[in-house]
């Protein structure tokens, strides 16, 4: 069996609560994932997009949500990179019939590892 660090399993858990904050459109589960500078970026329908936690916390809470909807929770890490304090995830979230790849960075503040930014396409 692999041996997973502290650390890595925190992370886990804090992409964990971004996974689920997104699926049910529940901000406090966002909020313990990121850190409030956060700043989310991307490419969605050929468009760059460029959020504050604000306002992707806004867009993503929006009901109905995934879970309202029933559509099937598809959500998973494929890599995680860390060296210190410092980590990156690879993931991909299938929202509705759109595949995301999310690029996201996390730092360790405070012995809490936090989302500091998040960039994806689909």
């Amino acid at each position: 069996m692999i041996s997973i660090d502290n650390d890595t399993q925190q992370i886990k858990e804090t992409i964990s609560l971004y996974f689920n904050g997104t699926y049910h459109g529940d901000s406090s589960q966002l909020k313990r994932a990121f850190h409030p500078d956060a700043h989310i970026t991307g490419s969605l329908n050929d468009q760059i997009c460029d959020w504050s936690l604000t306002d992707f916390i806004t867009r993503v809470t929006v009901k109905p949500t995934s879970a309202d909807k029933g559509e099937k929770f598809d959500k998973v890490i494929l890599f995680i990179d860390k060296t210190n304090n410092a980590a990156m995830v690879k993931a991909r979230a299938v929202v509705g019939d759109v595949i995301f790849t999310d690029y996201i960075t996390l730092l360790k503040i405070n012995s809490r590892w936090v989302i500091r930014n998040k960039s994806f396409t689909v």
